[in-house]
């Protein structure tokens, strides 16, 4: 790398080829529960869940037609976040390599930080941000449908963590139905806790948990009786000042849940290259346009213990 007028290109390429290396290995922790969207739209739309309701009886000639029920619409508008680096004609001389690889690097943390922050912030914002239904996305009363005096729903309870507290939400969801009328089929199969629960979650969900790892409150002894929840999956939502805290925690529809939480992407992390007027030195830039978003409370459970 010898001309002074095109390093910056020359460098480039290592630098976006670490760049999307170390992102794509750090993005594995939110699309285990989130679905990702990319897309050239300002805004996305979200449907809640639901369908067309029980189908009646044919009498041999008239097929009733499909009514689809009013569910509340989610609307995600992506934002753009954007981070300069300026790197040096000297510096990429004397280390071509070292230079691209740090650059790449750090803006590839830094893009993956800013998507897992505000990843981790919907879950500490689920208590407070209001969604589509007018509530927030842990409330004691969802409206069941966009239709008045449909009656409501809670998917708030304030346990602390525990196998009971867990069976005790399962079968809360058991009980939930779709804005069409139907029974809402759920498995809740993962557990999303704070940094400060992860511990009891390993407890809970870990291999040597097939046995209740929890004392009876009239023995001294462990519960003798196998674990209903052993094998369940578990995910901390949580890290720095972002996500859930202390007590909190929540159990979801895995599957379920990455139909109604998205990511959408306009422009997926990337680093572009911003020579300056000065030869000597050049800028790359590390941009990402993206937003998470909600469309549905059936599909998880949230405790806020006192």
């Amino acid at each position: 790398m010898n001309d002074i007028y095109t390093w910056h290109n020359d460098l480039y390429p290592l630098i976006k080829k670490r760049f999307d290396l170390r992102y794509a290995k750090r993005l594995d922790v939110i699309s285990e529960v989130c679905d990702v969207v990319n897309q050239d739209d300002v805004d996305f739309r979200i449907e809640g869940v639901g369908g067309y309701g029980e189908m009646p009886v044919y009498d041999g000639t008239t097929v009733a037609s499909a009514d689809s029920k009013r569910t509340f619409i989610t609307t995600i508008t992506p934002k753009e976040h954007a981070l300069r680096v300026t790197s040096s004609f000297k510096k990429a001389k004397l280390d071509y390599s070292g230079e691209s690889k740090k650059i790449g690097t750090r803006l590839a943390d830094s893009a993956y930080m800013t998507v897992l922050n505000e990843f981790y912030r919907l879950f500490g914002s689920a208590f407070t941000n209001v969604g589509a239904d007018g509530k927030p996305w842990a409330s004691t009363e969802h409206p069941i449908s966009c239709e008045e005096g449909c009656g409501t729903f809670s998917n708030l309870i304030h346990d602390n963590l525990s196998v009971a507290a867990i069976t005790k939400a399962q079968t809360q969801a058991s009980r939930f139905v779709t804005p069409d009328g139907l029974p809402f089929a759920c498995n809740m199969d993962l557990l999303l806790v704070s940094p400060e629960l992860e511990a009891k979650a390993k407890e809970i969900c870990g291999p040597n948990s097939r046995l209740i790892p929890e004392k009876n409150p009239d023995e001294s002894a462990a519960q003798n009786a196998a674990n209903p929840v052993y094998g369940m999956k578990y995910l901390v939502v949580g890290g720095g000042n972002a996500g859930f805290t202390g007590k909190q925690w929540a159990v979801a529809d895995s599957l379920m849940l990455s139909e109604v939480l998205k990511l959408v992407y306009i422009t997926k992390p990337t680093v572009l290259v911003s020579p300056q007027d000065n030869p000597l030195v050049t800028d790359y830039i590390g941009y990402v346009d993206f937003a998470f978003g909600f469309g549905d409370a059936r599909p998880i459970i949230f405790s806020n213990p006192a």
